[in-house]
């Protein structure tokens, strides 16, 4: 067993100090380089990762919503139904500083792929200020009055023959 004040030297005492640190600035120059600046006032060294084991590993804002929602913009994509998935997943997020809305306004382009993701890049910039612009354009573009229209018409024209199911009727 030993303890600290038996322990033998480990490493060898330096005998020229000023060639080692020559040496390892060669080898990494940046480590050197770091201190001297921060030592001029040209900068300050890095500031390391103060996130918690919990915080690096959760996966971040934009794999969450990528991963949970996702609207292509195809003919039979439901735009509702996309917007009530993205405001549920985001319900959750919170970040320091940053308010809900803004947060939606953030990721709610990561949600969109393909066509979705064309229809969006066209959009132009700074046109859109809050999420709730946001939610309106896309129903506009996605779910269009035209469509409410025709469902309220197949809705309104639906009819079931006296010897027919419901739910056969209706697939037709």
């Amino acid at each position: 067993m030993s303890t600290r004040s038996s322990a033998r030297n480990l490493f060898p005492p330096l005998d020229n100090r000023e060639l080692t640190i020559q040496r390892r600035s060669r080898v990494d120059p940046t480590l050197l380089n770091e201190f001297e600046m921060a030592a001029e006032g040209n900068g300050d060294p890095p500031v390391p990762d103060l996130r918690t084991m919990e915080e690096l590993y959760q996966p971040s804002l934009n794999g969450r919503v990528q991963n949970s929602c996702q609207f292509h913009g195809l003919s039979g994509d439901d735009a509702n139904k996309h917007l009530d998935k993205f405001l549920h997943v985001t319900q959750s997020i919170k970040v320091n500083g940053v308010t809900d809305d803004a947060l939606r306004l953030y990721l709610f382009p990561h949600s969109l792929t393909h066509h979705a993701t064309a229809w969006f890049d066209c959009l132009p910039r700074n046109s859109i200020n809050t999420f709730e612009q946001m939610a309106k354009m896309f129903l506009e573009n996605y779910f269009p009055p035209s469509m409410v229209t025709k469902l309220i018409n197949e809705i309104t024209n639906f009819r079931q023959r006296p010897d027919e199911l419901l739910f056969k009727a209706w697939e037709l």
